[in-house]
């Protein structure tokens, strides 16, 4: 009772813990949820933020460009006043185009800027407008500015300016409390600000979007977003930014810790609630389990407590009660029928010395030692006597009478078995008779290895089984120089499987010499044997037809395994074919074929599912991965030398043996 206890506690305990373990993995299927939203979220506010820090910085830049002691430089040509005015307004250069985009001024002068071509300056003069945008030049990301020249309205001149984003890099830097950068898809820096320098947070940026990464002892946030197309690159841009989250990792640790120790607690707490309830529950139960096994030991004197009480613990008391009563009947019923017993034994002895007279002498002296042996068995003398059983020698008496009757129609019946042995052993003979022609017969429809065809041979392989199976293999060539290869299995075997078999491969040879292809040949051999098959057999066929100019293989294979394809040394794949059911159980269906182009040179290999599902006398398959090492390790691809080195292999898995199935295997070799 105390193990019963322990178990249920044990159990409510994992359905406790089970229920806490659901619990948490739903919290943090929903943190993290809530994490890939918020990361969204900020990514897509940083994106807003940067955009409005170029705005501005745009913003600025159009007042500006606008300062009339520039404009007065810029129309006079004076390159110097010019620069000198540019430095002052934070421009780092500026070019002066007409409207065919001829250079009339540049600042500095060995620096024309070259980033608007002239469609883009006559929109400029035409819409007399401001356009900015940003811009890659002299190694770094700048905000570029196209603005009309000139009093006269329209303007026949523009002003070209660009002005670097470091306000705008510093200010997003500050608003996110980190350092922000400016790089290109190949990791080139084109702008930086913050204490962070890009070689550190490069090797994070280059995992991927959204990172955390630990840069000098210290936990970072490392955010890669992707801005629109900028001009003077061919690339992309993106905008890097990091910020530090060490405190928020901290917050988080000790979160989890925390929560782990709750989730222990509770469970610690449940746990020892439960062992105190199921205690104070099975309590009542241990007095009437203990008289319970005082019973079931023979002792029916035992007290039985607590048959009064109201609820389960009485129900099971007063049940208890009921079984001490029913034993003591029984024992009083055994022993009166050992008292019976003994007026019986007298009378049967004399019954069966009478029956022993009436036998031979042999018979009479067996029969005479058994009930010497029941006897003494009765009287306790043997280590296998039952006294308690009073009708145990009464049985014997009978066997043993039954015998003596049975010994005649015993020997009337050995002989009958012996007659109908011999007939049985006749039949046999010649039923194997019938399976050694029918074995002959397999063996001669099997073709010779081919080898006239100039850029093709082919080679078969079969391991018969012990029994007659009816598998075949079959190559050919067609009339117009094409390969046709069949291979087939009956399931069940037997001499049907063995006619179903040669009724499946005229039918496809029929329909191959017709110019139908696989497809077309394994369904209309599926309609002939369905149409016919009372034994409820189905049959595993494969074809193929390999064209010798194109080597393009068209495939179809309806229960075979799928073939393995030789490209090289050591390079074994599975070919990629469809699958279709059995045939001859359906006659409905409709088979698919793959088509595909052999490599030149390449080896195709067939094997039956005999030879992949065949055991050895260990019960273990010669199996797909022992088929594809053998093969993986030919130095001759050759198609001898491939069903050669099969044969060896199923030899060393079999050690000799004939498998219950027939084992085949046919190699194609496509030659450059």
């Amino acid at each position: 009772m105390t193990g019963l206890r322990q178990r249920m506690t044990v159990a409510a305990a994992a359905v406790v813990l089970a229920v806490l373990v659901t619990a948490a993995v739903f919290a943090l299927l929903r943190i993290e949820s809530g994490a890939d939203r918020h990361a969204e979220d900020e990514a897509r506010l940083t994106l807003r933020l940067w955009e409005g820090l170029l705005d501005q910085s745009a913003a600025a830049a159009r007042v500006a460009a606008g300062d009339p002691r520039l404009s007065e430089a810029l129309e006079r040509g004076n390159a110097a006043a010019a620069a000198e005015r540019l430095g002052a307004l934070g421009f780092t250069a500026a070019t002066v185009v007409n409207g065919a985009g001829q250079t009339l001024l540049a600042v500095p002068a060995d620096q024309p800027i070259r980033l608007l071509d002239e469609r883009r300056i006559g929109q400029v003069l035409a819409r007399n407008d401001t356009q900015d945008g940003l811009v890659l030049t002299g190694g770094a990301a700048q905000l570029l500015l196209a603005r009309p020249l000139g009093a006269q309205r329209p303007a026949d001149r523009a002003l070209i300016a660009t002005r670097p984003l470091t306000g705008s890099l510093e200010a997003l830097a500050g608003i996110l409390g980190g350092s922000a950068f400016l790089v290109g898809a190949d990791g080139t820096l084109y702008g930086h600000a913050g204490p962070l320098s890009w070689p550190d947070v490069r090797p994070a940026a280059e995992r991927g979007e959204e990172v955390r990464a630990t840069i000098g002892a210290r936990g970072y946030g490392v955010r890669k977003l992707r801005l629109p197309k900028v001009a003077g690159t061919e690339g992309a841009l993106y905008l890097v930014t990091v910020r530090e989250t060490t405190l928020a990792a901290m917050a988080d640790s000790l979160l989890d810790s925390s929560a782990i120790l709750v989730v222990l607690m509770v469970l610690v707490a449940g746990t020892l609630g439960l062992d105190w309830y199921f205690r104070r529950v099975f309590t009542p139960v241990y007095a009437s389990m203990s008289a319970l096994s005082a019973l079931a030991a023979g002792d029916t004197g035992v007290a039985v407590l607590g048959a009064e009480r109201a609820d389960e613990a009485g129900q099971l008391a007063r049940t208890v009660e009921v079984f001490r009563s029913r034993s003591r009947a029984l024992r009083d019923a055994e022993e009166r029928r050992a008292r019976h017993w003994l007026r019986q034994q007298s009378f049967i002895r004399r019954q069966m010395l009478r029956l022993s007279e009436t036998l031979p002498e042999q018979g009479r002296r067996e029969l005479l030692a058994d009930l010497a042996r029941i006897e003494a068995a009765s009287e306790g003398r043997t280590p296998c006597a039952r006294t308690d059983d009073p009708g145990a020698l009464a049985v014997a008496f009978e066997v043993m009478a039954e015998r003596v009757r049975d010994q005649h129609t015993a020997l009337d019946g050995m002989v009958r078995q012996l007659q109908s042995a011999l007939d049985t052993r006749t039949e046999l003979v010649e039923l194997q008779k019938q399976f050694e022609i029918a074995r002959r017969m397999q063996a001669a429809i099997l073709p010779p290895d081919l080898t006239t065809a100039p850029d093709l041979e082919a080679s078969g392989l079969m391991r018969p089984a012990a029994e007659f199976d009816g598998s075949f293999y079959d190559f050919f060539l067609t009339a117009d120089g094409a390969l046709v290869v069949l291979i087939g299995q009956v399931s069940g075997g037997g001499l049907a499987a063995g006619f179903m078999t040669v009724t499946a491969r005229a039918a496809l040879r029929t329909l191959a010499a017709a110019g139908l292809g696989p497809a077309a040949c394994l369904t209309g051999a599926n309609r002939l044997l369905a149409a016919d098959n009372a034994a409820g057999l189905s049959i595993g066929l494969a074809m193929g037809i390999v064209s010798p100019r194109s080597r393009r293989l068209v495939f179809a294979a309806a229960g075979v395994p799928e073939p393995f394809l030789l490209r090289r040394f050591g390079d074994v794949v599975d070919l990629p074919v469809a699958a279709n059911p059995p045939l001859g159980l359906d006659s409905a269906m409709t088979a698919v074929e793959t088509a595909l182009d052999l490599p030149v040179p390449s080896t195709l290999v067939l094997c039956n599912g005999g030879l992949l599902d065949g055991e050895n006398r260990f019960g273990v398959a010669f199996g797909r991965a022992r088929l594809t090492g053998i093969l993986g390790n030919l130095d001759d691809l050759s198609s001898a030398s491939v069903t050669a080195a099969v044969s060896a292999g199923l030899a060393e898995h079999g050690g000799g043996a004939a498998m219950a199935v027939d084992r085949l295997c046919v190699a194609l070799r496509v030659r450059a």
